[in-house]
């Protein structure tokens, strides 16, 4: 018989889980609000103003990060289920995901109706080809309950422990690597490491007797090795601008690794989940609520209505005051014209993509308040996910009542 703590959920996990969707947020404002030929500039006189992308460098792991959290704490509770249930979350989550696709088309429909100072648009189909993260954790969860798990279970301790070992050895080599990125089985293949990995850590707990300071100590040697190789890259691009001396235009040195196959990555994010195993905060019903809204969360931010959204006029740091002129320079559309072109109009900013402006914050005021900025615009997201969890909640209690009878009759004939 389960004791009462173990039948509540555990709010360390939760917390968790929240902690990694706020990390896979600040990951995209990084990757599709930061325009960085109009922010790395390197001039011959004033030198470069790459020095700012040194936090961001580290903002950017936390997507790979994130993702490898989730799939960790998946497999660390499903491991020991006989029985997976597929088809209720499953279900909750094309609910969610079809209904808040609803939701966000009438938004964008009444924005243009009624011309207000916000535009966007939504693609009804979102679901199917733009959250992809979705189906993926969906996916692996049905290969667990058919395959993985009987399999991983028959294992002893050390052909469990070389299964995984395997895995990661072979994914470390890019030869491999690149073959399955042709077959476009290189994600699942990620996954079911991890998944297995978690499912280890379940049922052996390999990294109990190692030190709280010594798994904080790797997480920051990490995040120390990721600015380390960021700077090495700067240089090369420096290098390479003051040898060719004709352009003002230097490759980036923003590395994508959100599926890099680096065991590194995965040390940290398995450091991470060990720390957070060990708080004993027993069970918060705020936080476990918190974390039931984390995919809402997630399909909001990740939406083409969130990523379509448009200030007509001023973009917002200069709503917010963050920003005294419109901007400074922007390097022009052709990049064959090496022209810098002065933006001195609020009107100008209309065409340009980065309605949040992440990159002038950072160039004009600083690492300190271009931090405090994406912190904010985070929380902001993740607040603003929660208030459409709300309506979605709303909508489906409503719907249920309305149609009760008919639902009740239909779930009969379906049994």
């Amino acid at each position: 018989m389960k004791s009462r703590e173990m039948s509540h959920r555990k709010s360390n996990f939760e917390l968790l889980r929240i902690l990694a969707m706020l990390g896979i947020i600040m990951y995209h404002l990084v990757m599709h609000h930061t325009d960085y030929n109009r922010f790395a500039l390197v001039h011959p006189e004033n030198g470069s103003n790459f020095y700012h992308l040194d936090i961001i460098q580290i903002i950017y792991t936390f997507g790979q990060i994130g993702n490898t959290l989730f799939i960790l704490i998946t497999g660390y509770f499903l491991i020991k289920k006989s029985t997976i249930n597929v088809v209720k979350p499953g279900a909750k989550l094309l609910n969610r995901s079809y209904l808040l696709a609803v939701v966000l088309l009438c938004l964008a429909y009444l924005f243009g109706r009624f011309h207000m100072p916000i535009s966007t648009n939504i693609n009804m189909h979102m679901a199917l080809n733009g959250w992809w993260f979705i189906g993926y954790y969906i996916f692996i969860i049905v290969f667990a309950k058919f395959f993985l798990n009987d399999y991983l279970n028959s294992l002893d301790k050390k052909s469990y422990l070389n299964f995984i070992i395997i895995l990661v050895i072979l994914l470390s080599f890019m030869e491999f690597f690149n073959v399955l990125v042709n077959l476009k089985i290189q994600n699942f293949v990620i996954g079911i490491s991890v998944y297995a990995i978690g499912g280890f850590i379940r049922l052996y707990n390999p990294l109990k007797n190692i030190r709280v300071l010594t798994l904080i100590f790797f997480i920051m040697v990490f995040m120390l090795i990721q600015v380390i190789q960021y700077k090495l890259n700067l240089n090369i691009n420096i290098r390479q601008f003051y040898q060719n001396g004709n352009s003002v235009f230097v490759s980036s040195p923003f590395n994508n690794v959100l599926w890099s196959p680096s065991v590194l990555f995965l040390i940290c994010s398995v450091l991470i989940f060990e720390l957070f195993s060990r708080m004993k905060i027993g069970s918060i019903s705020i936080i476990n609520k918190l974390s039931a809204a984390t995919f809402t969360v997630y399909l909001f931010h990740e939406s083409t209505f969130f990523r379509g959204l448009h200030l007509k006029g001023n973009p917002l740091p200069n709503r917010l005051g963050l920003l005294k002129t419109v901007s400074t320079k922007v390097i022009a559309d052709d990049p064959m014209q090496e022209l810098i072109i002065p933006l001195d109009n609020p009107e100008s900013w209309i065409p340009l993509k980065d309605f949040l402006n992440i990159s002038q914050v950072f160039q004009d005021r600083g690492v300190k308040l271009g931090i405090l900025y994406i912190l904010v615009l985070t929380l902001g997201i993740f607040i603003m996910g929660l208030l459409f969890e709300g309506v979605l909640l709303f909508i489906n209690l409503l719907f249920k009542k309305i149609f009760y009878k008919d639902l009740k009759k239909l779930s009969k004939n379906l049994n």
